[in-house]
């Protein structure tokens, strides 16, 4: 009878136990940990030591949040407003907002000498792989190093670029563009950007392969390392979802660089020479996607380049990187889905497989979700920095507007010289949707609401559509 109740006992506590471990969300652990990190930066950034003048708490703030949300929009000349001291702390803050703050925590727990738990691998695991069986210290010792010394590659190789420079300016000028570059961030310490570097091959390239690199994310790289096997000397069978991103980035930057070239062969690129002009489209094909980084005037740019720019950036780079936007592989979906759909297949299939529906589902929330935000991003700001304003009368203002909240949402970080003009109420939202866009609003969903557990279905009723 005793053991009785105390096994009945034992079997209730453990499933109120498990039943609490199931509602625990470890995605609040991110976002928490991402405003954390916002939050310590701004009040670094707010420091004497780390700026030439006093700034207030929204610039430091969106300063703070541009940097970790690896964005690059700024209300301040990073150039010239910040000290040596501001300089290393924006680093800092891109580097760990361009790595995670899931690997940055696991990394310092295994450097401890501790295991991480599991709800910091599930979400590493979430963000690097699409199997849940591979441990955390492998990512990491694959992530870290290739992270690292690609960025060192990239700072020699600035530093070489950058010879009028001052020593210490030289070696400092060439790691933090490598940083930037590589977390695909946009802060530089020259005011206009790159610029001054649009007919300099080794800045263009250099800068093109590193911000490939941060934005292409770890599981396609690595199964592309490593799709030549050596000991066979045959090609490894290569993952749909590598496949998808190989191709949907060659597809952008091509399409891209197409259009770049007609719209400003004669336009921004005028007075260049042909080699020049086709190693500035080049590059900004590979940076206008999420990058921010520019070598030409961007609002000297024609209409048809910039409404360009809002879609590319809008797509953005590969699941699992340092890129934004609603990802390659979501916009790959999204058009094989309609592609099906007009052959009139029920399944969505490409290249011999078919996807799953949940997968297809998430992309096309994914999709909805981000319209959704940038459409209401875009009518708040309109409302708040142009009150009143008519069609006649805004200047393109409806553009600019529109290329800033996308830019922001995609964490890009190019802008048509809108973001200094801010007003503080819409310098506090274009940070919330960086937060959003850097955070992903599924992402953010899931960690504030829980799954349905009963779901009741309704009788059909059809209605005309088309």
């Amino acid at each position: 009878m005793f053991k009785s109740k105390y096994q009945a006992f034992l079997d209730t506590t453990s499933e109120n136990i498990f039943k609490t471990k199931k509602q625990s969300n470890p995605i609040t652990l991110v976002v928490l940990g991402y405003l954390l990190l916002v939050a310590i930066g701004t009040a670094l950034l707010n420091m004497p030591a780390s700026t030439t003048r006093p700034l207030s708490f929204i610039e430091a703030f969106f300063t703070a949040m541009s940097a970790v949300c690896v964005t690059g929009l700024s209300v301040v000349d990073i150039s010239s407003t910040f000290t040596h001291v501001g300089d290393w702390i924006l680093l800092v803050l891109m580097q760990m907002g361009g790595l995670g703050i899931m690997t940055v925590s696991t990394t310092l727990i295994l450097l401890a000498g501790m295991h991480p738990g599991f709800n910091h691998q599930s979400v590493l695991l979430s963000n690097y792989t699409q199997e849940g069986n591979v441990d955390a210290g492998h990512i990491l010792k694959a992530v870290l190093p290739f992270t690292f010394i690609l960025e060192l590659i990239g700072a020699v190789i600035y530093y070489t670029q950058l010879s009028d420079l001052p020593l210490y300016d030289r070696i400092f000028g060439s790691l933090f563009q490598a940083v930037s570059s590589f977390c695909n961030v946009g802060f530089t310490l020259f005011p206009d950007s790159l610029v001054r570097f649009q007919c300099n091959p080794f800045m263009n390239i250099t800068t093109c392969i590193l911000v490939l690199a941060g934005g292409f994310g770890f599981l396609a790289i690595t199964e592309m390392q490593y799709a030549f096997d050596f000991k066979r000397r045959a090609m490894r069978k290569i993952s749909l979802h590598t496949r998808i991103a190989f191709f949907g980035t060659i597809i952008v930057v091509i399409a891209s660089t197409l259009v770049f070239t007609l719209t400003e062969w004669d336009n921004a690129l005028s007075g260049l020479s042909i080699g020049d002009k086709f190693l500035s489209t080049t590059f900004m094909a590979f940076s206008s996607r999420t990058a921010g980084l520019n070598t030409v005037n961007v609002p000297g740019l024609s209409v048809a380049s910039l409404f360009f720019f809002v879609i590319i950036m809008f797509v953005g780079a590969n699941p699992g990187s340092c890129g934004g936007g609603i990802k390659v592989t979501t916009a790959a979906v999204i058009s094989l889905l309609g592609f099906n759909r007009l052959l009139g297949r029920t399944k969505t299939q490409v290249m011999g497989r078919t996807l799953p529906e949940s997968t297809v589902d998430k992309a096309v929330r994914v999709f909805v979700v981000s319209i959704v935000v940038i459409a209401l991003g875009t009518l708040l700001l309109l409302y708040t920095e142009a009150p009143g304003a008519s069609h006649a009368d805004n200047n393109g203002q409806f553009l600019k507007v529109l290329f800033e909240v996308v830019s922001a949402y995609s964490t890009c970080g190019l802008s048509m010289g809108l973001t200094t003009e801010l007003s503080p109420f819409g310098q506090f939202l274009i940070c919330s949707i960086m937060f959003v866009g850097r955070m992903g609003p599924l992402f953010l969903i899931s960690a504030v609401a829980g799954q349905a557990k009963n779901t009741t279905w309704y009788a059909e009723e059809d209605i005309m559509v088309g």
